[in-house]
């Protein structure tokens, strides 16, 4: 592991502060900075789940007022010159931007205050997803904005760097994988018992089939295509169960599909489940059925529990989970073939098991150390 100097100081710059991919990619890069001897703060908006365990870690939290997800005139002059604000009283030797918007405001703002070293990390460009061309264009062009701003700009899968393909771009990006560190899990039954004693709903069906999905509520994540897939899964299984966790704007159109489908008995809202990662080996396989992924953590979680996965082969997907390797992939959107993969696992027990170890033996080669390591190299 490279160790820093707590002369060399690093500041962290990300959006949103509520608890997803990229703020825990944050977290862990913060937390594992401050451990490496580097000085080490963090800005953000909000007041999310991130600030606290941020704070819980020692780290030092720099709260941003104006800097949202959501897009308005005065507001992002605001959220700017905060940043600016931040940069001279911070001084920070190294920048590490994360999230679109945080992006071109902190790589600007970064020039502007003369800042040695700005990383920007690309999590996924947001032109991916579904948006009149015109809005792909702008957010294109804006991303190519950022990554020239940037000093260098980290890639967390390989197609991230060959999506943003215009001039000047290869150059600038290096790829380093998300990664996770080795963790215990629990049995089968401990994980379905503690589930169903803090979500009675699902305590009647202990002993039926069981898969999951883990991410937020919006429509990039495609949850509804999954509840079309249920409709299938039902007729031929009924005993089949699925539950989401996670919370978002698409809850209601989400609960409005499973009541007019009448599964309020097989699919489950359980709204945002605190480290939902130690309860994957209740299920049977985990479902990612995103339109847009760039390497989502789900993925290597379900690995390092040695759970099958069924995903939209979309983004970073495939550099994680090889069809028929460690799971089965499908195109997205397709309710009709996500059905029939889920079918496939549900009913073919040995299946599943030769995924199962497939996975536990590809999570290796995602660990965390690799991740920090490349990382901080990137700083010195």
């Amino acid at each position: 592991m490279i160790h820093g100097t707590t002369s060399t100081k690093i500041l962290y710059l990300i959006t949103k502060s509520n608890w997803g991919g990229a703020q825990r990619y944050v977290y862990d890069l913060a937390t594992g900075a401050q451990h490496a001897g580097f000085s080490v703060a963090v800005a953000l908006g909000g007041e999310g789940e991130l600030v606290e365990r941020l704070s819980d870690a020692g780290v030092t939290v720099r709260t941003l007022r104006s800097l949202t997800r959501d897009v308005g005139f005065l507001q992002e002059i605001r959220a700017f010159q905060e940043i600016l604000r931040i940069l001279k009283k911070e001084k920070p030797d190294v920048l590490h931007i994360n999230s679109s918007k945080a992006g071109i405001m902190g790589a600007l703002a970064g020039r502007l205050c003369n800042v040695p070293r700005i990383i920007f990390t690309a999590h996924g460009w947001a032109f991916n997803e579904k948006r009149p061309f015109w809005q792909k264009g702008i957010l294109k062009f804006f991303h190519w904005l950022t990554v020239m701003l940037a000093h260098t700009t980290i890639a967390v899968a390989d197609v991230t760097k060959r999506q943003l393909n215009w001039p000047f771009t290869a150059r600038k990006m290096t790829l380093v994988y998300n990664g996770l560190e080795e963790a215990g899990h629990l049995s089968k039954n401990d994980a379905r018992t503690q589930l169903a004693i803090q979500y009675h709903e699902l305590s009647p069906y202990l002993h039926d089939l069981w898969s999951v999905s883990i991410g937020e509520l919006h429509p990039t994540k495609q949850h509804d295509v999954m509840i079309r897939a249920m409709r299938d899964i039902v007729e031929a299984q009924p005993h089949v169960r699925h539950i989401i966790m996670g919370e978002g704007e698409a809850r209601k159109n989400l609960e409005h599909l499973i009541h007019k489908y009448g599964l309020e008995k097989n699919v489950f809202l359980l709204g945002n489940v605190p480290n939902a990662s130690k309860y994957l080996t209740a299920f049977s396989f985990v479902v990612l059925p995103s339109r847009t992924e760039a390497f989502p953590y789900v993925l290597l979680e379900a690995c390092a529990a040695g759970v099958p996965v069924i995903a939209s082969s979309v983004g970073g997907v495939p550099e994680i989970i090889r069809h028929r390797e460690e799971g089965l992939l499908v195109s997205s959107g397709d309710a009709s073939a996500l059905a029939d993969a889920c079918l496939l696992l549900h009913t073919n027990e040995k299946l599943r098991t030769h995924y199962a170890h497939n996975a536990r033996m590809r999570s290796g080669i995602f660990t965390k150390e690799k991740m920090l390591q490349k990382t901080f190299a990137l700083y010195l």
